[in-house]
C-alpha cells in the first residue's frame, strides 16, 4: 500500500522528468525562434496532465512492490496512452500541436527517464524506504493485528506489545506493562504506537500518550490507522459501537448525495451505451457461434436491502455449468468457454448490466452483487456482512479493484473489509477514483472478475 506522501513525492519526480523531456524536445525538434513552454503551452499542459493521469490509473507508483517487468509494462502503456490522449486533445488547437518528430522524441525520452528513476528506486528500495517499527498497546487480538499488518503493510515490523502477558505465541513478545509504553517505545526504537481495542489506558497513560503525540510521536488507533492507510476496515478489530461513533455511512441519510449518485448513474449509462453497442453486438455473435444456448445469462442476485433482482450478463460458461447446483466461481474455471474467458478478462461480460443500472437495481459503483444462497451462508460466517446491502450493488467497486481474485469465505471477508470502507467513506470523488482504477485493473488484471 502506497502512502499519499510517497505517491506525491514520486509524482513530483515524474513531473520533473516530463518537464526535462519537453525541454530536450525544445532543443532538438522545435524551431530556434520558438519556446516549447510559451508557444506550445496547451500541448505541454495536455501532455503533463494525461501522463500523470495514466501513471495514476495504471498504478505506476507501485514500483518496489512488484516485479520490475510489470512496472516496465505499466509505464510503457501509460506513456503510450498519455501521448495519444494529449495528441488528440491538442488537435483542436493548431498552434499548440506538436509535430510527429516532437511526439516521437518526447515519448522515447520521457519513457526512458521515468523508467530510469524507477529502476534506481527498485534497486535501492531497501535503502530509500524505512519500514514502520510498531509497538502495540493491548494484547487482545494482537495475533490478528499482526496478520492484518502483514497483509496490508508487509514492510512494517511489529516490535511487540505492552500489556498483560499472553500465552498466545502469535501475540509476540511482551515488552512491559501499559504504564511503560513510552519507555518501551524508546528502548526498542518504535516509530509508531498502535492502540488496540482493548488497550488498558487509564488517565495517567492517556496523558502521557497525548503529550508524546503533541510532541510528534505517532500514536494512532488500529482501526483508524488501517482505514486511512490500507483503505479498508478490519472486521476483527471493529465493533458496532465504533461504527456508530465514527463519521460515515451517510449515503442513505444524505438525500442529495443519493440523488446525485443516481443521476450520474443514468447519465453515464446512456453515454456508455453509444460506444459499447458495437462491442456488445460482436460479443453476442461470438457467443452464439461458439456454443449453443442463450447469449444473455440471467441470474437472481441480492441488491439493496437484500431484495433480489435479475442481473443480466453475457453468457461466459457452458449452458450446463450449474447442472449440479450453485457453486463458487473459480479462477481458471473449466466451465468457462474460450469467448467467455476473454470477455471476462476485459469485463465485457458485465456490459448488459447497464440495463440493471438504468432500471435502478444497480449502481456503477458498489459492492459486487451475490446470490441469495451465498449471502445466507456468508451472513452466518462473517460479522457485519449485511451492511454491504445498505447500498446498491455495483458494476465495479472498491473491493474489485483492491483485492485479487478469490472465491471462498475468507476472500469474502477480506472483500467485505474493502466494501465497508467504501460504504463508510462514499463520495463522488471516491467513485471517480474507482472508475479510474477499474481501467487499470482491466489493462493489468489483478482485481476480481
Amino acid at each position: 500500500m502506497i502512502s499519499n506522501y510517497r505517491r506525491g513525492l514520486l509524482q513530483t519526480i515524474d513531473f520533473v522528468c516530463i518537464s526535462i523531456a519537453l525541454f530536450i524536445c525544445e532543443l532538438t525538434t522545435i524551431a530556434p525562434e520558438l519556446s516549447i513552454f510559451d508557444d506550445y503551452t496547451g500541448a505541454c499542459l495536455f501532455t503533463v496532465f494525461f501522463y500523470l493521469l495514466f501513471f495514476y490509473i495504471l498504478d505506476g507508483y507501485n514500483v518496489g512492490n512488484e516485479d520490475f517487468k510489470e512496472t516496465t509494462g505499466r509505464l510503457a502503456v501509460a506513456c503510450l496512452l498519455g501521448i495519444i490522449s494529449s495528441a488528440v486533445a491538442s488537435y483542436a488547437f493548431q498552434h499548440w500541436r506538436f509535430d510527429r518528430a516532437t511526439l516521437c522524441l518526447f515519448f522515447a525520452v520521457s519513457f526512458c527517464m521515468c523508467l530510469a528513476w524507477r529502476y534506481i528506486y527498485y534497486l535501492n528500495k531497501d535503502k530509500v524506504t524505512h519500514p514502520l517499527r510498531i509497538l502495540l498497546v493491548g494484547v487482545d487480538r494482537a495475533g490478528k493485528v499482526r496478520q492484518l499488518l502483514k497483509e496490508g503493510l508487509p514492510q512494517a515490523k511489529i516490535m511487540g506489545y505492552v500489556g498483560e502477558p499472553d500465552m498466545d505465541p502469535d501475540a509476540g513478545p511482551c515488552l512491559g506493562a501499559p504504564f511503560d509504553v513510552l519507555d518501551a517505545a524508546k528502548a526498542h526504537g518504535a516509530t509508531m504506537i498502535l492502540l488496540l481495542p482493548d488497550a488498558p489506558i487509564d488517565d495517567d497513560i492517556a496523558h502521557a500518550l497525548l503529550e508524546a503525540k503533541l510532541h510528534g510521536a505517532m500514536v494512532v488507533d488500529i482501526r483508524s490507522f488501517y482505514e486511512h492507510v490500507v483503505k479498508s476496515l478490519p472486521i476483527s478489530q471493529i465493533t458496532e459501537e465504533w461504527l456508530l461513533q465514527n463519521e460515515g455511512f451517510n449515503l442513505n441519510t444524505r438525500g442529495s448525495l443519493r440523488r446525485l449518485k443516481r443521476a450520474l448513474d443514468v447519465l453515464c449509462s446512456l453515454i456508455l451505451l453509444i460506444p459499447t453497442a458495437p462491442i456488445m453486438l460482436l460479443t453476442a455473435i461470438a457467443i452464439r457461434l461458439e456454443s449453443p444456448g442463450p447469449v444473455i445469462y440471467k441470474q437472481d442476485r441480492v441488491g439493496l436491502f437484500e431484495k433480489e433482482f435479475t442481473v443480466y450478463k453475457f453468457r461466459s460458461m457452458r449452458t450446463d455449468a450449474e447442472k449440479d447446483g450453485a457453486v463458487w466461481a473459480m479462477k481458471n474455471d473449466t466451465r468457462v468457454t474460450r469467448v467467455g474467458r476473454f470477455i471476462r478478462k476485459v469485463r465485457i461480460d458485465e456490459l448488459p448490466q447497464i440495463w440493471n443500472i438504468l432500471k435502478g437495481d444497480m449502481s456503477f459503483i458498489g459492492p459486487r452483487p451475490e446470490r441469495m444462497q451465498f449471502v445466507q451462508e456468508l451472513k452466518k460466517e462473517i460479522p457485519y456482512y449485511s451492511i454491504r446491502h445498505t447500498v446498491k450493488p455495483g458494476l465495479t467497486g472498491w473491493a474489485q479493484v483492491c483485492y485479487p481474485y478469490g472465491a471462498s469465505v475468507e476472500d469474502s471477508l477480506h472483500k467485505l473489509e474493502y466494501d465497508l470502507y467504501y460504504i463508510k467513506n462514499i463520495s463522488i470523488l471516491l467513485d471517480i477514483t474507482i472508475i479510474m482504477k477499474t481501467v487499470g485493473v482491466v489493462l493489468f488484471p489483478k482485481g476480481a472478475r
